[in-house]
């Protein structure tokens, strides 16, 4: 079955697709990220932007005046919420640039701290630990997504430093006793020279295969780039930093995204606000 789909239509209005698709060589990257599975010579569904020789069309009315070409470099959930929020404005090029998976750990009951770095770990170290462990424990996190994600599993918290940064926490917590940090395998290693600290991973991230089919072509006014791996990964991916080359300006989700960048070679800007929905309205008021 071939769904032709109008190159204008917002994402919000595209379907989850699960089965298997293949796409035709020009087709808007956008639309990949709602489907479950992309296989360009197995698949159950061909997505064309041939409205009219498709069997069936999803079209739109709506014609937007697109500010601004954006490469979008994130996982696929924020990939998907950003860019429904945002296409209208301007014309991104997502490129799922990394997944997620849990490690095995062992849990270090005799922590006063339990201080979560991101909502990944929250994630994944409830997928093994049964939160009464976590009982007469003083709980920090950093981010506002983090400490959501411990609200709503009924956790009160001790502390959330104001800046969405390791540098803040370390400070935090240099006169803490029994400090456990719970973050990724690649974390920051400031963590280790805190006598007082242990560090836990419960998940690594890692390139999807799936990144092939959303290789970042032409010229951009602006990328985005929610993590270190979110850039990275892209070189990783297909062998070199010509992507980079070919963004006007590069905008970091932080001060530890800016430095990775810059320490390639490439300069690279900051919100006020280390969050994907800042650097969206960073990038709006230029």
């Amino acid at each position: 079955m071939r769904i032709g789909v109008d190159e204008h239509l917002s994402l919000r209005f595209f379907p989850y697709i699960d089965v298997r698709v293949g796409f035709e060589k020009g087709l808007d990257r956008r639309f990949l990220l709602k489907c479950k599975g992309i296989d360009q010579n197995e698949y159950e569904l061909f997505l064309s932007h041939d409205t009219d020789g498709s069997d069936i069309a999803i079209t739109s009315k709506v014609r937007p005046f697109h500010k601004a070409r954006v490469l979008f470099s994130a996982n696929r959930e924020d990939l998907v919420k950003y860019t429904q929020l945002y296409d209208e404005v301007f014309k991104i090029h997502p490129v799922v640039s990394m997944d997620f998976r849990g490690v095995d750990f062992i849990m270090d009951n005799s922590s006063r701290w339990v201080v979560f770095t991101s909502k990944r770990a929250v994630e994944f170290f409830f997928k093994r630990i049964n939160p009464r462990c976590l009982c007469n424990k003083n709980i920090a996190a950093i981010g506002e997504k983090t400490a959501l994600a411990l609200k709503e599993k009924g956790f009160q918290l001790d502390y959330v430093p104001e800046e969405f940064y390791s540098s803040s926490l370390i400070e935090f917590l240099k006169d803490k006793e029994d400090v456990l940090i719970i973050t990724a395998l690649k974390y920051n290693k400031a963590y280790d020279e805190l006598e007082n600290v242990k560090v836990l991973p419960v998940y690594e991230n890692f390139i999807p295969d799936e990144i092939e089919y959303f290789k970042p072509e032409g010229e951009f006014d602006f990328g985005l780039f929610s993590s270190p791996s979110a850039f990275w990964h892209i070189k990783e991916a297909f062998g070199s930093y010509d992507f980079a080359k070919r963004i006007k300006r590069i905008i970091a989700i932080g001060k530890t995204t800016k430095s990775y960048i810059e320490s390639c070679g490439f300069e690279a800007e900051i919100p006020a606000k280390a969050t994907i929905d800042e650097m969206f309205k960073y990038i709006f008021k230029e």
